[in-house]
């Protein structure tokens, strides 16, 4: 058994060994994948850490994809820096000592580059794997999503709350139109009605132009991803940006829409579905709203999500402070930086 970790471009070899691994693996999904691990190290302030298991036969047994994620540069990179898993890891038969390698080579190689470390689950972890977490100084914590089952058109559309169905009719009605984004223009225009909306209202940090530029040239050029717009009067008023695991899962990443500006088309519920309405056009099981919020704390958003229907689960996230005096430190300014609308 090897273990190899990857802070660079993976040999082709290699990365496809991976690629046949994931595609056979229930759990299975693009934010585990050397495609994003590619995405990310075209990005300023993402470094991604990739850890492999090879077996015996050299064959992979193992995948766990983080990425150290800071903003800015000097102190400000020091104390916003955070390791972040999206859907990992990847274990053959969620064999717990392979779990327990994974882990404890991450803690290893982390612990004094992020001042924590979350894993945001996929899916619900067995007891033994818990334990395992919870061994290697992890916290779970609950966690809402809401995943939708791309059946059937008809079945989705039922799943929508009366209004939400409405909505979608007037949105239609309005004669907009649904298409893919085009090129980097268009990607800039959309992030710019991001860029508004999360310093605004949402409040919290938005990645930077490039990682838009960098997801439409990497990801949604290969098919891992899509980044669909809402136009009208040939104006984008509106889009989605979602990853994709071919024949499994499309996510919302990022989602806006001037909603004030165009109250009777509702740019937000248009760029909803036509996520949801790719899915169904391409072979896709599941629609993932990425988060809910936590339960029982009011959330708008959760209550903008849930009209969509689907089913609501509680995954949790496991979380492990690296260092509690810069984990309080960066949670402070945050906080700071929060009132002032800085963030």
């Amino acid at each position: 058994m090897t273990l190899k970790v990857y802070r660079e471009a993976i040999p082709q070899d290699e990365a496809r060994k991976i690629e046949v691994f994931l595609k056979t693996h229930p759990a299975d999904t693009i934010f585990q994948s050397p495609a994003f691990h590619h995405f990310y190290l075209g990005l300023l302030h993402y470094h991604p850490w990739y850890f492999v298991i090879f077996n015996a036969k050299n064959d992979v047994s193992a995948v766990l994809l983080a990425v150290i994620i800071s903003e800015g540069g000097g102190l400000m990179a020091r104390v916003s820096s955070r390791c972040v898993v999206y859907g990992g890891p990847i274990i053959n038969a969620d064999d717990p000592s392979l779990l327990a390698l994974l882990l404890a080579s991450l803690n290893k190689n982390i612990k004094h580059r992020a001042i924590f470390t979350q894993f945001r689950n996929f899916r619900i972890w067995n007891e033994t794997a818990t334990s395992i977490f919870l061994g290697h100084g992890f916290e779970l914590r609950d966690r809402l999503n809401l995943i939708v089952s791309l059946k059937s058109k008809e079945a989705v559309l039922a799943g929508f709350s009366a209004s939400r169905r409405r909505q979608l009719k007037k949105a239609f009605a309005s004669e907009i139109v649904i298409r893919p984004a085009k090129n980097l223009k268009e990607v800039r225009i959309l992030f710019q009605l991001l860029f508004k909306l999360y310093r605004n209202k949402v409040k919290k940090p938005l990645p930077p132009l490039s990682f838009f530029e960098q997801f439409f040239m990497k990801l949604a050029a290969s098919g891992h991803g899509v980044i669909l717009l809402v136009l009208y009067e040939n104006e984008i008023i509106g889009g989605i940006v979602s990853p994709v695991t071919p024949a499994h899962t499309i996510s919302e990443l990022y989602v806006c829409g001037l909603d004030r500006e165009y109250p009777n088309i509702y740019p937000s519920v248009a760029a909803t579905w036509a996520a949801l309405e790719y899915g169904l056009n391409n072979g896709i099981r599941y629609f993932d709203f990425m988060g809910l919020g936590k339960p029982d704390v009011p959330y708008g958003v959760r209550d903008f999500k849930l009209r969509f229907g689907g089913d609501q689960v509680n995954y949790g996230r496991f979380a492990r402070r690296n260092s509690k005096v810069l984990y309080a430190i960066a949670e402070f300014g945050y906080n700071v930086l929060r009132s002032f609308k800085k963030i």
